[in-house]
């Protein structure tokens, strides 16, 4: 039976639910109203949104728009797993429609528990579900559900979640990505606070995008040899001043600095050692400037921290060796080092060599990097932040 024509009052309320799905993607109250008022359009009692694992058939996430919320947690728990709709459904490509009436399930659907102990007395024993996604690993779908007095979904409401779909899936990608974004930037900050050393952001001129709290309280503090200027750039105590600026300005490190490592002279305390690393250029930004440069600030009297068995399992190396390697990260010298092992400043060169070796890295300035950009440092300091 072939649906019949979109009414004008339908064209109309599927342009205003179109707007609100897109609205949707950043007002969640937006979103509701778009799906209700799909559901409104095809005399649904409500609809489910489903994420859910083809393989294990485990519920990932879901929406409820206007039913009992107390159905959903009852499927989680259960019948997700008694569900034999799935592996009919499964058969139909994204973005199709259909109805119990379309799935060849024969006199099957009729005598299972599902629909006689779930869907029937929950009043919801018709559905209407498309996919959004489908792959292997996840499983997207949206299902509006009818009552008894309202009976089976037909033709016409086949055709009005048809035309929707396209817009109801890409809608619902732009808020997958939205969502992924604001979890990467919440974060990556957080991860950034919690480690043991200043981080500082430069653009191609050398003025600060970004600093951590520990790279804030340096660049404030008195007498450390680095601060930001008025116009945003960052000042180093000479010569490491004129160091990093020629850096920045030709992109090779200075013969002094072959091996990424900067020390800046202060008043009164060990001189502060500033990692280098240039930051994979990116598309240019239509008017903010782009990162460029990496700078990592170890403070002898700030020490970093560093889990020397996660070093030693993350890095394949001894665990004389991680010890080695939390040492450097800490702002200490070979010599240094040597006195503290109560062995000769040879055998640690020896170790370190060994620690080449192992990994691949070629100089101290790489591997502190490695670390301090590894598992070891953010673990032993959500460990202080949780103590």
């Amino acid at each position: 039976m072939q649906a019949a024509a979109p009414s004008l009052a339908t064209t109309e309320n599927l342009a205003r639910v179109i707007e609100e799905l897109y609205a949707g993607t950043l007002d969640s109250a937006a979103w509701d109203r778009a799906i209700l008022g799909i559901a409104d359009m095809v005399r649904a009692s409500g609809t489910y949104l489903l994420a859910f694992s083809p393989k294990s058939g485990a519920l990932l996430r879901y929406e409820n728009h206007r039913l009992d919320p107390q159905l959903m947690v009852d499927y989680q728990k259960h019948w997700t797993y008694e569900d034999i709709r799935r592996e009919y459904f499964l058969g139909y490509p994204i973005c199709v429609p259909v109805t119990e009436r379309m799935l060849p399930m024969d006199n099957r659907w009729h005598r299972t528990a599902i629909l006689n102990e779930f869907l029937a007395p929950a009043d919801v024993p018709h559905f209407m579900p498309a996919w959004l996604v489908k792959t292997p690993e996840k499983a997207v779908t949206l299902s509006f559900q009818g009552t008894r007095k309202r009976g089976p979904f037909e033709a016409q409401d086949i055709e009005i979640y048809r035309r929707i779909l396209p817009h109801v899936s890409r809608a619902l990608e732009i808020r997958d990505r939205l969502e992924r974004a604001q979890i990467n930037s919440a974060t990556v900050p957080a991860a950034l606070e919690a480690i043991r050393f200043g981080v500082i952001v430069l653009d191609s001129t050398g003025k600060v995008l970004e600093s951590n709290h520990i790279a804030q309280a340096i660049l404030r503090a008195t007498g450390q040899g680095i601060r930001r200027k008025a116009d945003g750039t960052l000042w180093l105590r000479e010569p490491a001043g004129t160091q990093l600026g020629g850096w920045i300005s030709t992109g090779m490190p200075p013969p002094q600095s072959i091996d990424g490592l900067l020390h800046v002279s202060r008043e009164n305390a060990p001189p502060l050692s500033i990692l280098v690393t240039p930051l994979p250029k990116v598309q240019a930004f239509w008017i903010s400037p782009a990162p460029r440069w990496l700078l990592l600030i170890f403070d002898p009297d700030m020490r970093a921290l560093a889990d020397a068995p996660l070093i030693a399992k993350d890095l394949g190396i001894s665990a004389r060796e991680a010890e080695l390697s939390a040492l450097l990260l800490a702002g200490e010298n070979l010599q240094a080092i040597a006195r503290r092992f109560g062995v000769s400043q040879h055998t640690v060169r020896t170790q370190l060599k060994s620690i080449y070796n192992k990994t691949g890295i070629r100089s101290q300035s790489e591997l502190v990097r490695r670390i301090a950009l590894g598992p070891a440092v953010y673990a032993a300091s959500a460990s202080i932040l949780s103590d």
